[in-house]
């Protein structure tokens, strides 16, 4: 079976490379970051020179309004929905899991994230728990099979799905947090976990397991922060649930994304991890044969390599 993986395509149509697979995978961020870039880089240097807390949610709608806020992530949503429906013409399916730009968050209670650490690592948490894609982005295309916390049977492989995580979801240290804030975060994060944990023992024992999570492991080869002006610059920032997931339960391969300095492979125990890179020109084409890999190729828009 091969296995076509386009990378974070951020509102842009992938341009593919390799012409031969049997369903493709889609690990997040095909809405468009157009209208809404710029005020990330701003929330960037906000929170680099003042250390506040405060999410790039919330700072972006104090500095632009609800209004302006809404219409510019409907946009981004309908140029999402193109993507899908570019891929849905190749008539394989489609496994997706949406990203952290694909608007598919669960609900929070807690508005304000700046109000103290517990609020933004609560609120986080909530978020990541929303139990499916975006229906703009997914509703009426026959192949897009919607991958958020499903386990789909296809073939002889047992594919489960969890997007939507932009970092390591297990709070760092206990800095500031009350034994009661604690134990309701410890509760959040089980219920992320234990979720993913009953559909992995839905699956068929005797078929290959495939993970796909928008964001890659934490405290692997590909999730490390290279941009030199990200306030988290060289330091670890991929999924803590993803690397648990994969540690206990061994998948062949986790494929995700999110970290866009790194297009490669690496080891995670047994189970081998993508990063499926940025860009619309990225392609990476898995192959697996026999609950083995056969061949990773990934494509960078100039060279083939593997």
């Amino acid at each position: 079976m091969k296995f076509l993986i386009v990378g974070d395509l951020h509102g842009r149509i992938p341009k593919i490379h390799f012409k031969e697979f049997d369903a493709i995978i889609v690990p997040g961020d095909i809405c468009s970051d157009k209208g809404m870039r710029k005020y990330v880089g701003l929330w960037k240097k906000h929170i680099k020179k003042t250390k506040e807390i405060i999410s790039s949610d919330e700072y972006i709608l104090k500095l632009i309004g609800r209004k302006k806020y809404n219409q510019i992530e409907k946009e981004s949503l309908l140029i999402g929905r193109k993507t899908l429906e570019f891929l849905n013409k190749f008539n394989k399916p489609i496994f997706f899991t949406p990203g952290n730009w694909d608007q598919s968050h669960g609900t929070t209670n807690i508005k304000d994230s700046s109000k103290s650490r517990y609020n933004r690592l609560k609120s986080n948490l909530d978020m990541y728990l929303s139990k499916h894609s975006n229906k703009i982005l997914t509703q009426g295309l026959k192949n897009v099979k919607d991958c958020q916390y499903k386990l789909h049977k296809f073939g002889n492989f047992n594919i489960i799905g969890y997007g939507l995580c932009s970092g390591p979801e297990k709070p760092n240290g206990n800095q500031g947090l009350t034994f009661k804030e604690q134990t309701k975060l410890k509760k959040a994060y089980n219920k992320i976990l234990n979720r993913l944990v009953a559909l992995h023992k839905r699956r068929n024992r005797d078929f290959t397991d495939i993970f796909i999570s928008h964001n890659v492991p934490y405290k692997t080869k590909v999730d490390i922060i290279l941009e030199k002006d990200n306030p988290f610059y060289k330091k670890h920032f991929g999924s803590s649930i993803a690397a648990e997931f994969c540690k206990k339960n061994q998948p062949l391969v986790c494929i995700g994304g999110h970290m866009h300095e790194h297009f490669a492979k690496c080891k995670l125990g047994k189970t081998t991890v993508i990063n499926a890179g940025f860009g619309p020109k990225v392609n990476t084409l898995l192959e697996i044969k026999n609950n083995k890999i056969k061949s990773i190729k990934f494509w960078d828009g100039k060279n083939e390599f593997q």
